[in-house]
C-alpha cells in the first residue's frame, strides 16, 4: 500500500547507471577502451571510462561529490572491475557489477543518501524504495500509468514485435499488456474515484 512521502529515495529519482543502457550507449566495447559522461535531470554528471580487453573487463566512474551539509566539493574515482557469468543461452557472457558494500552482484548502481559512491540498492542504510511504495492512494493510478509508460520506452529502437509462426511473440504480448495497462491506469486516475475528498465532493453537490 502506498505512504505519504517522507524522503525516502527511489530508484529513478536517484542518479543510476544501468549496465544495460550503459552497453547501448556504446560503453564495454569489445577490444576497446570507451571514455564518455553520463547525466541526469537533477543536474549530476559522472565521467565513465570503460576497458573490454581479454581477461581484464573494467569500468571507472570520475565525479565530484558535494558534502550535503558543508558544500564542500571532493573529486571522486571509483573502479569497478567487472564480473562475467557465462549465459544462460549457451552463448557469449554477461557483465555483472560487484557492490562495494555488499559485494552482492548487480546491473545497476545507484548514488543515493548523499552517499560518496555509487553501490547496489542494498548497499544504502536506507532503504531505495520504488515509486509506487511511496506514492499516496491518489497517487497510484499515476504511478501505474508512468510506470508502464517506462517500460515501453525501454523497448524503443528494438525491432518492431510481431508474430512467428502466425502466433504474437513474447515481446508483442508484452507490449500489449503495457499498452492496456496504461490505458486502465490513465482511465482510473482521471476518475472521479482518485480525486480529493473536497473537489469530489463539490462536483456531486454541482450534480
Amino acid at each position: 500500500m502506498g505512504r505519504p512521502y517522507t524522503g525516502a529515495a527511489t530508484v529513478y529519482s536517484s542518479p543510476r547507471l544501468d549496465l544495460s543502457q550503459l552497453r547501448k550507449a556504446g560503453f564495454f566495447t569489445p577490444n576497446a577502451e570507451v571514455r564518455g559522461e553520463w547525466t541526469w535531470n537533477n543536474g549530476d554528471a559522472v565521467a565513465i571510462v570503460t576497458k573490454r580487453n581479454g581477461t581484464e573487463v573494467f569500468m571507472e566512474l570520475i565525479y565530484t561529490w558535494t558534502h550535503p551539509l558543508e558544500g564542500t566539493k571532493h573529486d571522486m574515482r571509483q573502479r569497478f572491475d567487472m564480473v562475467r557469468k557465462p549465459s544462460n543461452l549457451g552463448k557469449g557472457e554477461v557483465l555483472y557489477f560487484r557492490c562495494p558494500r555488499t559485494f552482492r552482484l548487480c546491473r545497476i548502481l545507484y548514488r543515493a543518501y548523499h552517499a560518496r559512491d555509487f553501490r547496489s540498492r542494498w548497499g544504502f542504510s536506507y532503504r531505495l524504495y520504488y515509486p509506487s511504495q511511496v506514492c499516496g492512494k491518489l497517487g497510484r493510478w499515476d504511478e501505474a500509468y508512468w510506470n508502464a509508460e517506462r517500460h515501453l520506452k525501454r523497448g524503443k529502437g528494438k525491432r518492431k514485435p510481431g508474430t512467428y509462426l502466425g502466433k504474437p511473440t513474447k515481446r508483442a504480448k508484452r507490449e500489449n499488456r503495457l499498452l492496456s495497462q496504461m490505458e486502465h491506469a490513465d482511465d482510473k486516475r482521471w476518475s472521479p474515484a482518485c480525486w480529493p475528498i473536497r473537489l469530489r465532493g463539490a462536483f456531486t453537490e454541482l450534480l
